[in-house]
């Protein structure tokens, strides 16, 4: 049955990792531009959100099924993304997402994204209980 769960989260964070690379390429472009769009901001940090709303539900899918896996490969698979979202994704992010206040602040703006940044922090430290 865990083999199963895990399959479906596999076949979902196809697309689901490609979003959400897309939209840190996106935030890593608008946090270069001094004078960035607020309104497209906002609009890119509700979409981010979904995609690691998905990935939250994912990675807790397969943290909590990849001990009793009995296929190899796709353990290897699932914990291999776990790796990526650890070491690359949600850390670019989570220190994008950063520069990202920081520059709202600075333009005086208001902003919740200390929210999205906790967030990123406990989805981190949910993956940091496996040693890659």
């Amino acid at each position: 049955m865990s083999d199963i769960k895990v399959s479906r989260i596999l076949f979902e964070f196809e697309t689901i990792i490609k979003d959400h690379s897309f939209y840190l390429d996106e935030l890593q472009n608008m946090i270069e531009i001094p004078e960035f769009d607020v309104e497209k901001a906002e609009r890119l940090i509700k979409r981010m959100r979904r995609v690691r709303r998905d990935l939250e539900r994912g990675i807790n899918v397969i943290t909590q099924n990849v001990e009793s896996m009995s296929e190899t490969n796709m353990k290897e698979e699932a914990l291999g993304i776990l790796n990526y979202l650890m070491t690359v994704g949600l850390k670019e992010e989570k220190e994008m997402l950063m520069q990202l206040k920081d520059g709202l602040t600075k333009r005086g703006i208001q902003n919740d994204l200390e929210k999205d940044v906790d967030q990123i922090q406990r989805i981190l430290n949910n993956i940091s209980r496996f040693s890659f």
